[in-house]
C-alpha cells in the first residue's frame, strides 16, 4: 500500500495494530469458549487466521469506502446496494476460506484424523466464525453508513458555505456601488447649485462611507449602530431636500439586536427613489422596532416619471436576509402605505463577533 502522506502512514499503522489486537483477543476468546483455556497452544493459529481474515476484509472495506466517497449523491444511490451485496459476498467467502485453510493446516500439523475435519470445521470453527463475522459486518455497516452520512453532511455544508459566501459578497458588491453612484450624482448637483451645502454633504458622505467600509466584512451589526448610520444618511439627504422628507424612529422593543448592515438605509433610499416629495406633501418615513424586527414604512406618493428601476435593491436585500437570518423579508402595501419588515437577530456574546 502506497503511503501518500503522514496521515496515511499513521492510518495504516493503527489499522494493522488494531487488527493484531482484535485477532489476539478474539483468538483467545475462541479457545476459551472451546476448551476452557484462553491460552491453549492453538490460540496463536486462531489469531493468525482471524488477523488474515479481518485485515483482508478491512482492505476491502477501505477500498469500498474510498470508492463510494468519490461518488456524487445520485451515483451513490444507484451503486450503494450492489456495492454492499458484493462486499458481503466477498467478505463471507474470504472469512470461510481463511477459517477453513487455518483449520486444515492445523489438522495436518498435528496429524489429526482427517475424517474428523469436516465435523470439527462446521461444529466449531465455522460456527463460531459465522457469529463473529456477522457481528463484524454489522459494526462495519453501521460505521460505513455513518461515514457516508457525515461525508454527505460535511460536503453539503461546505458547498453551502461557499455558495453563501460567494452570493453574499456578490450582493454586497451590487449594493455599495449603487449607493456610491447615487451619492456622487447628488454631490455633483449640489456643487453647482449650492457649494456651501455641498461641503457639508461631503463630510456626511465621508462619515457614511466610513461606516460602510468598517462593516464591509460583517454580516451583522448592532442595531444601534445601524440606526445611527441611518440618521447620518437621513441628515445627508436633508441637506438637499429640506422639509421634503421626515424621519421618525420608534423603539417599542428595547432589546439588544443585530441587523444586516446598510439594510435599513437601503430601504430609505428605495423610498426616496420611488416617491415624490415636496414641502406641501412631504415623504414621511417611519422606522419601528418591535417584536424582534425592524420595519420601514412610508406614505406612497408615486413619481409621475418613475426612475428606471429593476427592483434589484429589494431583491438583493431579500436574498441577504434569507441567507443570513434564514427568515424572509416581509413586503406589504396597503392603505397607501408601503412597508418592509426586516427580521432582527437577538444579540449575544457570540453573535456580536459577526
Amino acid at each position: 500500500m502506497k503511503w501518500n502522506n503522514h496521515k496515511e502512514k499513521v492510518f495504516w499503522i493503527l489499522y494493522h495494530a488494531g487488527f493484531v489486537l482484535f485477532a489476539a483477543g478474539t483468538g483467545m476468546l475462541m479457545k476459551y469458549l472451546q476448551t476452557g483455556d484462553a491460552l491453549h497452544p492453538t490460540w496463536v493459529v486462531s489469531a493468525a487466521v482471524i488477523y488474515i481474515m479481518s485485515s483482508c476484509i478491512g482492505y476491502l472495506a477501505v477500498f469500498m469506502v474510498r470508492k463510494a466517497e468519490n461518488y456524487d449523491h445520485n451515483k451513490l444511490k444507484k451503486r450503494l446496494l450492489p456495492l454492499l451485496v458484493l462486499f458481503y459476498a466477498a467478505s463471507y467467502l474470504i472469512a470461510n476460506l481463511a477459517i477453513t485453510l487455518g483449520a486444515l493446516g492445523w489438522f495436518l500439523y498435528i496429524g489429526r484424523d482427517m475424517k474428523e475435519f469436516l465435523p470439527h470445521l462446521f461444529q466449531n470453527e465455522l460456527n463460531f466464525g459465522k457469529g463473529s463475522f456477522f457481528i463484524w459486518l454489522m459494526v462495519f455497516t453501521i460505521f460505513f453508513f455513518y461515514f457516508l452520512w457525515r461525508k454527505s453532511v460535511t460536503r453539503e455544508q461546505s458547498l453551502m458555505e461557499e455558495s453563501l459566501k460567494y452570493r453574499y459578497n456578490t450582493l454586497k458588491a451590487q449594493i455599495n456601488p449603487h449607493f456610491l453612484f447615487n451619492s456622487l450624482n447628488t454631490l455633483s448637483e449640489l456643487i453647482y447649485k449650492e457649494p456651501s451645502v455641498a461641503d457639508n454633504y461631503l463630510q456626511k458622505l465621508a462619515s457614511v462611507y466610513r461606516y460602510i467600509l468598517d462593516n464591509e466584512e460583517n454580516s451583522l451589526v448592532p442595531l444601534e449602530n445601524e440606526l445611527a448610520f441611518v440618521e447620518d444618511y437621513y441628515n445627508m439627504q436633508k441637506e438637499r431636500d429640506t422639509d421634503k422628507i421626515t424621519l421618525t424612529v420608534e423603539r417599542y422593543d428595547k432589546g439588544s439586536f443585530l441587523v444586516i448592515p446598510v439594510s435599513i438605509q437601503m430601504l430609505l433610499e428605495n423610498a426616496l427613489k420611488h416617491n415624490a416629495a415636496s414641502k406641501e406633501s412631504p415623504l414621511a418615513i417611519i422606522i419601528a422596532v418591535k417584536e424582534g424586527s425592524v420595519s420601514v414604512a412610508n406614505n406612497v406618493q408615486r413619481k409621475q416619471v418613475m426612475d428606471q428601476s429593476t427592483e434589484t435593491g429589494l431583491k438583493n436585500l431579500s436574498e441577504r436576509v434569507r441567507l443570513i437570518t434564514g427568515r424572509e423579508l416581509v413586503i406589504s402595501e396597503k392603505s397607501n402605505t408601503f412597508n418592509v419588515t426586516i427580521p432582527l437577530i437577538p444579540a449575544t456574546n457570540e453573535s456580536a463577533d459577526h
